[in-house]
Order: structure tokens, then sequence, then C-alpha cells
């Protein structure tokens, strides 16, 4: 059958459509650069940065970035007046306080001390120290800050504190031992084996502890006494009191009153010098007022006032054993 075309209501054929004569010459491409150009932009518009520097070229001057940095100094400012002002710290205690109060209300507050190694710091004192009460919250309490306050105390060398949930505070103390007597002008101390004070209270319970005289004394002592405990620990029993002479050396008092002179160095060779002499010639037995051992090649001996006439001894003889008889070469001075 034949296609019939359809014809206009007013009788006139319409002419037929040509198609449009491209002016691309045929088997060329279209450029590709200019259908991509096509709805979009060729450049990218300027940023906020880039507007503001445009319009400063162009001599205008906006507020905007002049006032955003206003408002970012002023809140800076303000927080550093809050901070620094402890207003953030004082806030954030309260809130603290507030939720330990709670807890302790559940049950997590102090109703027990618990001490362990303590013998002789005062038991009133310990708990003092440690700044607690009974119902404050368990969580409040600050186990750093107590514990340095407990080691302030005389008898203690070292503590720790620590908490044991949900209602008890344990307090472990490591006390000092006693080492000897101080005396400084007219007060006594009790000091360890470090030359550190103890107390000057009770002394009179540590009599027996070794005697030391003069400023100074308990720095020099503990080296001393630990000397004559390994060398020389007959002799040691023996000594009454330990007397620094002019912050250099040391004077010996005996049990029987008599002073041995110490020299400033080589005082172990002085010490093993004076047993060996007390062993040939018992001379720390003799009534004799001081042995004097500062000069390292002879052992002077002073006499007491009628030894020397009572026994016929003339002043300044020498034993054969180098011991000096009473005389200006036999009394030394206190220096």
């Amino acid at each position: 059958m034949r296609s019939m075309k359809k014809a206009s209501r007013t009788g006139v054929r319409a002419a037929p459509r040509r198609a449009a004569k491209s002016k691309i010459a045929p088997g060329k491409r279209r450029n590709a650069a200019q259908t991509r150009v096509f709805g979009r932009r060729s450049q990218r518009p300027p940023g906020p940065v880039g507007r503001w520097l445009a319009e400063i070229g162009a001599g205008e001057f906006p507020m905007r970035p002049f006032t955003a940095g206003a408002g970012a100094l002023f809140a800076g400012v303000l927080l550093y007046g809050l901070f620094v002002g402890g207003h953030v710290a004082d806030g954030a205690n309260g809130i603290s306080e507030r939720a330990n109060r709670l807890l302790a209300m559940s049950g997590f507050s102090i109703q027990d001390v618990t001490v362990t190694g303590r013998e002789r710091t005062d038991k009133e004192a310990l708990l003092a120290a440690a700044g607690m009460d009974r119902g404050d919250p368990i969580f409040g309490f600050d186990t750093e800050a107590a514990r340095q306050r407990v080691e302030r105390l005389g008898w203690v060398e070292s503590a720790t504190v620590t908490r044991l949930l949900p209602d008890t505070i344990r307090i472990d103390v490591t006390e000092r031992q006693p080492f000897a007597l101080w005396q400084r002008g007219g007060m006594l101390s009790v000091i360890d084996a470090e030359g550190r004070p103890i107390t000057d209270e009770g002394v009179q319970e540590f009599a027996h502890l070794p005697f030391i005289v003069g400023f100074g004394a308990p720095r020099e002592a503990p080296a001393l006494l630990k000397l004559m405990q390994a060398e020389q620990p007959q002799l040691l029993q023996r000594v009454r009191a330990f007397v620094r002479v002019s912050g250099r050396r040391w004077n010996l008092r005996l049990e029987n009153g008599v002073d041995v002179k110490l020299p400033e160095s080589g005082v172990a060779k002085a010490l093993a010098d004076l047993v060996a002499h007390d062993a040939r010639h018992r001379i720390l037995s003799r009534d004799i007022v001081a042995v004097d051992l500062r000069l390292p090649d002879r052992v002077s001996v002073e006499l007491a006032a009628d030894a020397g006439s009572a026994q016929g001894i003339a002043a300044g003889a020498k034993s054969k054993n180098g011991i000096v008889r009473p005389g200006a070469a036999g009394i030394g001075g206190n220096t």
C-alpha cells in the first residue's frame, strides 16, 4: 500500500524540511574544549579572603573581618580571665564536692582509720596530721597531702596513705631509729643515724644512747661511731660523750672522766695506737686527766694535779714507750 501524505486543512502541502547544514566539514570532530565550556564558568569565584583583598585594592575597607577578630579577642580574654581568676576551678571543685557528698550519703564516707608501724609517734598528733574526721567523703580525702603532713612529724621517716573502699583509710608508717643524744647549749635532742633531730621530748628515756656535744656534731658523729663500732667496739663501750671541738676534731670523754683528744685526720690509726698502749700500760685506768693523740708520732698523757707528786714522777719525763708524763709537752689544749 502506498502511504498517503496528510494534507493540510487549507489544502496546501507543506514543503519538506531540510536538515541544517553543519559548519564543520565532514569527517571532523567538534572541539572538546568548546563543548566543555558550555554551561560552566571559566573561572572560580573568589573566596571571602580574595573578595576582601579585592575590596581593599579598590579602596574599600569592609568591617566584617575586624568585627570577627574583635569578637575572637574578647572571647579569648574572657576565657583567660575565667581560668586565671580560678572561676573555672571553683566551679569544678563545687561540682566535685557535691558529687562527693552524694557518694558519702551512699556509704562512701570515712568511718575507720588503721595505722601500722607506729611505736613512738603520738597517736593524736598522727591523726591530726592526717586531717580527717569521721563521716568525711572518702573520695574527697587527699591522700597525697595527708602523706606529706604525716612525714613532717619528728619520728616519721616515711608514710603511705591509701583508701580502702568503701569507708577505711590506711596509714603505713616507717619510724626513725634513735641513734644518739645531742647537746647544744642547754638543750637535748634525740637524733637519728643521719644526724637529723627527732624530738626534744622524753629524752630521759634514751640516756643509754651515745652523748654528742657541740654545734655541727650530729653531721660528723655517725661516721666516727661507725668507725669505732667496726674497729674498736670495746673502746666504744667506755665512751660516755663525743665532744666536737671547733668544728674540726673530736674529744672522747670516757666513763672514768678521762678525755681522749683525737687528731683532725688519721683517727683510725690514733685509736689503734691508744688501744695498743692501754693494753701494754693500762694508761686509761690510771689517775690521769687526758690522753693527747693529736701528734702522729707520740701519745701524750696529762696526769691529775696530785698524781705526779704522790707517785714521784718528774715533770716532763718520758717513758721508754713514748708516753709523755706531765709537763709542757704533755698538756694539750682544747683546739
